[in-house]
């Protein structure tokens, strides 16, 4: 019953990725797409990147996958292949990808180890006695912060 539960949650998506550079997808430990439902997808390989496009195709993709115990209706006359398919799915979208190089920012604040964490000490620290007292302090000085006059010279 609670692996039913799970099961519900979970969405698997197929998707058709055309590079435009030849990609050994099985060379690769780690893919992650991004962005999967943006106007342009993100694929992580490693620490390979590479950004996507949707394109309509002129036709339909078909999705195959083997099939492990394949059947014939007649034995006698037919002749299993090598290799035996069945269809999984198909679809009208095709997401042309095109490598991305990244390049680490420039400047100070971006070596790693050298962020400057900018804590304010003049806060103090803030004691209420009941929920309803904060809530209504809360809301005085926001009100008040809003309605501030707007000078203009």
């Amino acid at each position: 019953m609670e692996n039913d539960a799970l099961d519900d949650c979970e969405e698997e998506i197929l998707v058709y990725l055309e590079f435009k550079d030849s990609v050994n997808i099985e060379k690769y430990r780690n893919i992650h797409i991004l962005g999967i439902d943006s106007k342009n997808p993100i694929v992580q390989m490693d620490d390979t990147f590479y950004i996507g496009k949707y394109d309509n195709p002129f036709g339909t993709y078909l999705f195959f996958e083997e099939d492990p115990s394949p059947n014939t209706d007649d034995p006698l006359f037919d002749r299993l292949s090598e290799k035996n398919l069945k269809y999984v799915c198909k679809t009208r979208k095709c997401i042309q990808m095109q490598h991305a190089y990244v390049s680490p920012k420039e400047g100070e604040d971006c070596v790693p180890g050298n962020q400057s964490n900018k804590i304010d000490d003049d806060v103090k620290a803030v004691n209420f006695k009941t929920v309803q007292e904060a809530i209504n302090t809360f809301k005085t000085e926001y009100r008040d912060k809003t309605l501030e006059p707007i000078l203009i010279d």
